[in-house]
């Protein structure tokens, strides 16, 4: 019991934790809709928005049928990451 319990901790201490972009907003923002806007010109679907807790825009959508997580800058609209969900 003991051997796979230490065994299980140390398999997970391996694994890197994902960790999501931090943002630091400023006082003028990029506005909501342009990042939005962004993710459809690519021919994302969008299926709901958030500011995650690092302060950063997330788009949990679609891109050809992939479920996608992507994170934009607040302060300049860039694209910062985009992990498949």
């Amino acid at each position: 019991m003991k051997k796979t319990l230490l065994a299980t901790i140390m398999m997970l201490a391996a694994v890197p934790a994902f960790a999501e972009p931090s943002c630091n907003p400023g006082a003028e923002l990029t506005p909501v809709w342009q990042s939005i806007k962004t993710f459809e010109d690519e021919g994302g679907e969008v299926m709901s928005f958030k500011i995650n807790g690092g302060g950063c825009y997330e788009i949990y959508g679609k891109v050809d049928g992939t479920n996608m997580e992507v994170f934009f800058d607040p302060n300049t609209g860039e694209e910062l990451d985009r992990i498949e969900a």
